[in-house]
């Protein structure tokens, strides 16, 4: 058997362990690249929102403080707090002290202006009589015209006092003017209540009548509209009956709002108060408090990156890192608008582009990367 050329042999060897050197250089550099999680630039649809605290309040007109017509002292009161009431259903009923003795009072002054009255003609009468047969003056007959003009005049008055006074008798009872719900009751029968407006007697509202006021800085106005649709989230503990649920449970009621009101700030005025309708009936009572989202900004068609994908350089400006095959990008962008998951990205990116959404924090441009996306 004849032996290899020493050179033949030599050049085997080193083809050998050039190859094995490039395939360890190759898996030694797998080993050393960083998996990320990367999901591409979408264009699509975005809205950002607003967020505020109002309070639920009853409309105009909806809301009824009962007043006393007159000092007076309270006979009934036929409602207690949370009580429903229905249109034309007496609520209170009083008692006018003076009114008993007035009314006696003007009774003896019609009876009496009746009988000076009657005298008054009679002696008219007889006068009239006397002048015709010249036993009597014309002044006489004048003296009993005027005296029968003065009584039915006195007479009148009488008459108007007892008429004003059941007009006040007629007002001992309230009957309420919608159907609405005892909110509070401020007084009890027998009680004397004055007829002024810091001394009401029960408050009712009518709970369908109802829409939510917000409190917005007047950097927010511009970006919506009145007509803009919101949302409303109150917490409230569940009201389901026959199930058991834990003390501290609560349940989130949300609901749709519509903008209604959006009044021009005056001058110098950091704040306004805004105003939104229910678009169906609700079941929160007024002075009930809930968090509101209005709608604002819409962009369409524009690239969109998931918010976890966004960071900061060190000078505080939003960069994203990209995968470029298998390396790592860091690139600046001009951020818009973003809803709480998805960010606008006006410059910087092009939809289909891969962004790195995992392990990404600590990447430096030229990091090599294992990228897998969902």
């Amino acid at each position: 058997m004849k032996h290899l050329p020493f050179t033949l042999v030599l050049t085997v060897a080193l083809t050998m362990l050039s190859a094995c050197s490039r395939s360890a250089s190759r898996e030694a550099e797998i080993e050393s690249a960083v998996p990320v999680i990367a999901e591409p630039v979408r264009l699509g649809d975005i809205r950002t929102t607003i967020s505020a605290t109002g309070v639920v309040t009853t409309l105009p007109g909806a809301e009824l403080s009962v007043i006393a017509p007159q000092a007076a002292r309270i006979a009934e009161i036929t409602k207690n707090i949370g009580d429903a009431v229905n249109s034309g259903e007496v609520i209170v009923r009083f008692e006018f002290p003076s009114l008993r003795a007035q009314t006696a009072v003007n009774a003896a002054a019609v009876r009496a202006a009746d009988l000076r009255l009657q005298q008054a003609r009679l002696a008219q009468t007889r006068i009239r009589s006397l002048l015709s047969s010249g036993a009597a003056s014309q002044r006489e007959m004048d003296d009993a015209d005027r005296e029968a003009t003065l009584a039915e005049g006195e007479l009148a008055v009488a008459t108007a006092a007892v008429t004003a006074a059941e007009a006040v008798g007629q007002n001992s009872s309230i009957r309420a003017p919608f159907n609405g719900t005892v909110t509070q009751r401020l007084h009890n029968p027998g009680d004397l209540v004055r007829p002024e407006p810091d001394d009401p007697i029960l408050r009712l509202i009518d709970p369908r009548q109802v829409q939510v006021t917000a409190t917005l800085p007047v950097a927010d106005l511009t970006r919506f509209v009145v007509g803009a649709t919101a949302r409303s989230v109150a917490e409230g503990p569940p009201s389901r009956e026959g199930v058991t649920l834990r003390r501290d449970s609560r349940v989130s009621t949300v609901e749709l709002l519509r903008v209604v009101s959006r009044p021009q700030p005056e001058a110098g005025a950091t704040s306004v108060a805004v105003t939104f309708a229910f678009d169906s009936p609700t079941e929160l009572a007024p002075g009930t408090q809930v968090g509101i989202e209005i709608d604002a900004e819409q962009r369409s068609n524009v690239p969109l990156i998931p918010a976890i994908a966004l960071l900061k350089d060190g000078a505080g400006n939003p960069v994203v890192v990209v995968a470029v095959g298998s390396i790592a990008q860091r690139r600046p962008v001009v951020t818009g608008i973003m809803d709480g998951q998805l960010i606008e990205i006006r410059s910087g990116l092009k939809a289909g582009e891969l962004i790195i959404t995992q392990g990404h924090s600590s990447l430096r441009d030229g990091t090599p990367i294992s990228v897998t996306t969902p």
